[in-house]
């Protein structure tokens, strides 16, 4: 099988959304007795989750690019592959490079994860897709926008979404001792915004919302902190709201969908999103789930069906669409069974990854 004949390279020194796939990616592959080879940068949170079949490339700056592609050719060669998947952008010079210095055929993936707002049509960008083989996207929006915005022939353009996984059984988490360890009162409607804190994640609509309702709730913010000044924006507001004792931060979780069940509603505030994860992970976990109507969220959520949508940045929709879910169990529960159902259908995990190995047999 092809598959075997892969290095998946992804030299991303961070721990987001990108990489934690990345790493389900190679696992899940090994877990079946494949045996995906991984190019990524020594002591990166990829690199300290993966131990076997591995390159580790550095982080020095100073002919970091050179070293890193004569080392990834030895290994190349010396495994003889002949594919090249491709998860972080940045990477696409060096799998290029590979490419071109490397005897035999050598196909090159690239995974696009992101959006592409910006049309890439210098000579620079057309000479790196022209060697690009295939361009897997995650949404359909996605997709228009690599038509529009890259180089690159429409029939090496596939969509390829998202493969979800419900959290592993030996993860346990305790919701006595979540609620108590952080201050919630159980017997208060609970809303889950499940993102980092920064001001296009759009939690401060979320807390406008409150403010409008006359129903009591509160909100419980999950993710790193990457502004310090918003989350003492978010602290202010909720003071002038009277709503302090009823916005709750809580740092990143490590299985984050395994707490979305303590929550009576997810919603994704998002000014746009890509993709919207959170929105079909809480679909898949039985939690009704609410999306800002741009980006990839509309591919995912059927207004009124499985899910809500409001008009982004709208805090009067935002109010209307919560104390919907808030005030109408039968609404709630009709759209959690039509939600799980369709997120079983449209993001299967295994159904994602046998779609993915055909592709790679198919070069």
């Amino acid at each position: 099988m092809k598959i075997n004949k892969v290095l998946a390279l992804c030299l991303s020194p961070d721990q987001g959304g990108l990489e934690l796939y990345f790493i389900k990616f190679i696992q899940h592959y090994k877990n079946i007795g494949y045996n995906i080879h991984v190019g990524c940068t020594k002591n990166s949170h990829i690199s300290n989750s993966i131990i076997h079949n591995k390159v580790e490339c550095t982080n020095n700056v100073f002919f970091k690019y050179i070293k890193n592609v004569f080392k990834l050719r030895r290994y190349i060669i010396s495994n003889k592959l002949n594919i090249i998947h491709v998860s972080w952008s940045k990477d696409i010079l060096i799998a290029v490079m590979l490419k071109l210095l490397i005897p035999g055929s050598i196909k090159i993936i690239f995974y696009r994860q992101m959006k592409i707002p910006h049309q890439k049509k210098t000579f620079y960008h057309k000479f790196f897709y022209k060697h690009i083989d295939l361009l897997l996207v995650i949404t359909d929006k996605l997709k228009e926008e690599a038509y529009r915005n890259i180089p690159i022939d429409k029939e090496k353009v596939i969509k390829l979404t998202y493969g979800i996984s419900k959290p592993k059984l030996n993860i346990k988490v305790d919701k006595s001792s979540f609620i108590k360890n952080n201050n919630i009162d159980s017997k208060i409607f609970s809303i889950g915004v499940f993102s980092r804190v920064e001001e296009q994640k759009g939690q401060h609509l979320v807390l406008d919302a409150m403010n409008m309702s006359a129903n009591e709730m509160q909100l419980c913010v999950i993710g790193h902190v990457m502004s310090s000044q918003y989350k003492e924006d978010l602290l202010i507001k909720a003071k002038i709201y009277h709503l302090t004792k009823y916005l709750k931060f809580i740092n990143f979780l490590d299985s984050p969908m395994s707490y979305m069940p303590f929550f009576d509603l997810v919603i994704l505030p998002t000014y746009e999103e890509t993709f919207g994860l959170v929105v079909a992970e809480a679909m898949i976990m039985g939690v009704p789930a609410i999306g800002s109507n741009a980006g990839g969220v509309p591919e995912i959520i059927a207004h009124g069906k499985n899910g809500l949508l409001f008009e982004t940045k709208n805090i009067n929709d935002l109010s209307e669409k919560i104390d919907m879910i808030f005030e109408n169990k039968t609404l709630r529960d009709n759209l959690v069974s039509n939600a799980n159902e369709y997120a079983y259908k449209e993001f299967g995990y295994d159904k994602h990854f046998d779609r993915l190995e055909k592709i790679f047999n198919s070069l």
